[in-house]
Parts: structure tokens; sequence; C-alpha cells
């Protein structure tokens, strides 16, 4: 009896690893850490604008008082560049998505984003972003929370930057960018 016990232990201890053992497909694989670095166009004026307000508020926007954005909702589909110059530098991709302002006492959005990206060896590949942006704080950081083609099973951080904000409309904004993601 004691002996059909320990084989009935042994069998179990066996079957139960080799369940552990199975690789899969992405384990099989090393894990690579990409760095991307480019620059952010968002700009909600005039005849080129990349963003528009969903949900404007009649009240002027003041930058210095944040409570006077609060609540207003952001559709973009910025263009992405190589360099900080949007006419003089090469768009790789675009950032899709809305951000939201989300506080009350200071400029901060809470942001989800695709970035697909146009150009280079990630040509096709897309990355999502999401995350809380004060957008007066310099260096700032968000999560990248996964992603499509070789950017599939992502998880990641951006680095934000603000390199150029029209200080008296908001109206144009340029942030660099670096991004750290790790994918397979």
């Amino acid at each position: 009896m004691a002996t059909h016990f320990l084989v009935s232990i042994i069998q179990l201890v066996i079957l139960s690893s080799a369940f552990i053992m199975i690789p899969t497909p992405t384990s099989a694989k090393l894990e690579k850490l990409t760095h991307l670095h480019f620059y952010y166009h968002n700009n909600i004026a005039g005849p080129r604008a990349t963003a528009v307000p969903i949900n404007p508020k009649i009240q002027p926007v003041d930058l210095r008082d944040p409570a006077s954005l609060f609540g207003r909702l952001t559709i973009a589909d910025d263009p992405l560049t190589s360099g900080p110059s949007l006419e003089n530098s090469t768009v790789v991709g675009s950032a899709q998505g809305m951000y939201g302002s989300a506080s009350q006492t200071e400029m901060a959005f809470a942001m989800v984003f695709n970035f697909a990206l146009t150009q280079g060896k990630y040509k096709g590949s897309s990355f999502c972003l999401l995350g809380r942006n004060p957008i007066f704080t310099n260096p700032r950081e968000l999560a990248i929370i996964g992603g499509t083609g070789a950017f599939r099973f992502s998880r990641g951080y951006a680095m934000l930057k603000t390199f150029y904000m029209d200080m008296q409309t908001g109206a144009n904004t340029i942030v660099e960018y670096d991004v750290y993601i790790r994918h397979y």
C-alpha cells in the first residue's frame, strides 16, 4: 500500500514537471530591449491642426490655471519626427489616441495613445502608451503597455521632455520622447 502511494506521488511529480517544462513560443526567444528616440508634434489650432478637443469649454483656457482646462478631452493624430523640426525632419510615425485634462490643481493629462511607426526597422509595428502626463515636469515618465508587430508582448516606459510649447495659447507643442521597450 505504501509502495503504491509512493509510486503515485512520483508519477504526479513527473506529470506536473512535464507541464512546467513545456516551452512557450515567447520563452524560446530571448527578450530584446529597443530604444527609440523621436519628437511628437501636437497642434490644436489652425488649418493644420493634428489634435481636436471633442468637448471644448466655452471659457478660454489659461495655461497658468489648470482648472480652466480640467475635463477637456482631445483626440489626436500627431506626427512623430526624427528631429524637432516638423519641416526639416523625417516623419517616422504618428501618435494616435486621446488625452484628457485630469487634474484641477496642475496641468496633467491622462494619455491613451498608439504610436504607429511608418519608417525604419519597425515600420508597421506599434506600441501603446498609457499614463499620467504632468506637462510642466521635465522629464516625466509614462508606461508602455503593449504593442503589435515587432512589439507584441511589449512593456516598457517613455521619458518625455517638453522641447517647445507656445505658452500664450498652448496650441503648438513639441515633446522629445526617449522610449525603452522590452519585447520578443
